[in-house]
């Protein structure tokens, strides 16, 4: 619940620090349209002008390290010799420490577990998978999801 909180407060300060950053432009807008007032400026919008965007880029900035640090990464776990599996948090049941592979493999990193055969398996930190099956079905997700977003040709409607 921690991670959610902090993630969503990663992306409240992003959203603020663009509201901030785009500040500025509605002054140069009104300067643009009455350029009478641009020969001399106030020293209040020459430090709105400098001090806005680098208020907002700092906002955005902050924003985005919450963010990162607290993001949801993909453990990955590995068991003896075996090759390491990406998973995810297997939630179905009471059972704590099971883990759903790529490869549709339920896992306990549990020495005992009711839920599954599967147990045994450790946290690695690792980069990839190098299970060919989880690698598989990773790959496939993401081509598939690049083929659905893909803008598709019109129909001459």
């Amino acid at each position: 619940m921690k991670k959610v909180l902090f993630r969503l407060i990663g992306w409240v300060l992003v959203f603020i620090g663009m509201t901030i950053l785009l500040f500025p432009l509605a002054i140069i807008s009104y300067w643009i349209g009455n350029p009478g007032d641009m020969i001399n400026p106030q020293p209040s919008e020459i430090f709105i002008l400098t001090g806005f965007p680098l208020l907002g880029f700092i906002v955005i900035y902050s924003g985005v390290i919450i963010y990162r640090r607290f993001r949801e990464t993909r453990p990955f776990l590995a068991k003896g010799g075996e090759p390491i599996h990406s998973a995810i948090v297997w939630k179905k049941g009471t059972e704590s420490g099971l883990f759903l592979t790529s490869c549709e493999r339920v896992v306990s990193i549990n020495q005992a577990s009711r839920a599954t055969a599967h147990i045994g398996y450790r946290l690695v930190p690792a980069e990839r998978a190098t299970c060919s099956d989880c690698n598989l079905r990773e790959g496939r997700a993401i081509l598939d999801k690049i083929a659905h977003d893909r803008i598709r040709p019109a129909t001459g409607i």
